[in-house]
């Protein structure tokens, strides 16, 4: 680590460990001076905004308004060349990475290309921090490497944890690194999780559980908050992408409209912060302006809220723990007219439940927590929804499959990553078979 970028050991003589309580004589460490980054999805929504978060943050580096200097060491994306060339334009010491052996890229630059390129990136750039935004599965084993070599990751791909929760987590523990969670939901959390542990506090470190009576996730209810549950069963694709809120890539809005992605997120707060399914909830909150709630033993409730941009968490992983100016507006309270919560209609939205069947399975199948469901929740799931946008499976039927795939298949030890793959692409194929055998394709 030749640019000593922090992180949160226990082990550290001034840090504060959260579960002794002992005091932390220098709660804030000097930041480095240079940050080395490489971004995996670079060309995607977490990937652009990330790097309009480098340079608002450069940008305060020169005014002498930030103390730390970032620089892009790679860049990786699946296909998209074009847009992948002109951000290696802008950064012109960047080694480039496409992980489609089809796509073309007319470059003299370093370039790594190949189904595997995001771990090769990570392996010859050896960043000091990477961006996991790669979208599915495919993110699995470049975030698992980065773990292993002891790289801080700042993590949007939230089916890492929830295919591969016990192998990221367990090491991140083994060589130090940090997981600094991107998704506004964990983000809110992890800041909410600093007020009652350390101000260096970052997962997976041991969080004080016997001090949490319940964590609250919140979702905005997506396009179908106030839909009959006949509407929903019958829902076209235009509806089910016209989320209200977010702007999305088609596989996570039709997430956010099953409540799949809470569900999701959900099994990534249990691997972040070691939450059991009985300490984890969520609720829907339209507004989308509190991302999360923190219940402590003694009654208070702390809550973290923040504006719709995900450029704030995103800034938060790349200066923590520090703060810098914001770049995003702020959010002013002075314009809400309210903020509602309704609890989540299990009937209509099943996938709550489907979470914390998942999380009970990880805890209960062995004293390594490495269930197999988290991998085949995920496989269903990309199988209905690609099913449903293909007009081959009605919306209704999206987590009916993932249920039914739960159901068929039989509980394995996930303890590897080959392990994983295996168990992926089994239950994928499961749940096609099990979309095949129905009847009622989409509008």
């Amino acid at each position: 680590r030749s640019h000593g970028s922090f992180r949160n050991t226990p082990n550290h003589p001034h840090d504060h460990h959260p579960m002794t309580g002992a005091h932390d004589h220098n709660p804030h460490p000097a930041p480095p001076p240079v940050l080395r980054i490489a971004i995996l999805g670079s060309t995607g929504s977490i990937g652009t905004q990330t790097l309009e978060t480098v340079d608002h943050l450069n940008t305060l580096h020169e005014n002498n308004q930030h103390p730390t200097r970032y620089e892009i060491v790679g860049l990786c994306a699946r296909a998209n060349s074009t847009l992948l060339q002109q951000q290696s334009d802008a950064h012109p010491d960047a080694t480039l990475a496409l992980t489609c052996p089809d796509a073309t890229l007319k470059t003299n630059r370093p370039l790594i290309q190949s189904k595997d390129a995001a771990t090769t990136l990570i392996e010859d750039t050896k960043p000091d921090l990477v961006i996991g935004a790669i979208v599915g599965i495919a993110g699995l084993q470049s975030t698992l490497r980065a773990a292993q070599l002891g790289i801080d990751i700042a993590l949007a791909n939230k089916e890492s944890l929830v295919a591969g929760g016990h192998l990221v987590t367990q090491a991140a523990r083994e060589s130090g690194a940090r997981i600094l969670p991107i998704d506004s939901e964990h983000a809110g959390l992890w800041q909410t999780i600093l007020a009652i542990t350390s101000p260096t506090y970052s997962p997976p470190s041991p969080t004080p559980l016997d001090t949490i009576r319940r964590v609250t996730l919140t979702a905005s209810g997506g396009p179908f908050r106030s839909a009959t549950l006949d509407e929903i069963q019958n829902a076209s694709i235009e509806q089910a992408l016209n989320h209200p809120t977010w702007s999305m890539g088609n596989k996570v809005s039709i997430d956010s409209a099953t409540l799949i992605n809470k569900a999701l997120e959900l099994i990534e707060a249990h691997w972040l912060f070691g939450l059991s399914a009985d300490q984890l909830d969520a609720v829907i909150h339209p507004q989308s302006t509190v991302h999360a709630f923190l219940e402590t033993t003694d009654g208070s409730t702390l809550a973290h809220l923040g504006p719709t941009d995900m450029r704030c968490p995103i800034q938060h992983a790349l200066t923590h723990p520090h703060r810098a100016p914001l770049q995003a507006q702020p959010l002013d309270l002075t314009t809400l007219s309210s903020l509602d919560f309704e609890p989540i209609d299990p009937t209509r939205f099943p996938a709550i439940e489907l979470a914390k069947r998942v999380i009970r399975a990880s805890s209960m199948n062995s004293s390594q927590n490495n269930s197999s469901t988290g991998a085949v929740l995920n496989a269903a799931n990309e199988a209905a929804v690609e099913a449903f946008l293909n007009h081959k499976l009605s919306f209704g039927n999206i987590t009916t499959i993932v249920q039914d795939t739960l159901d068929q298949f039989p509980n394995r030890v996930a303890d590897t990553f080959e392990s994983i793959i295996d168990i992926h692409h089994q239950a994928k194929s499961l749940a096609s078979k099990l979309i095949s055998a129905t009847s009622s394709p989409t509008r």
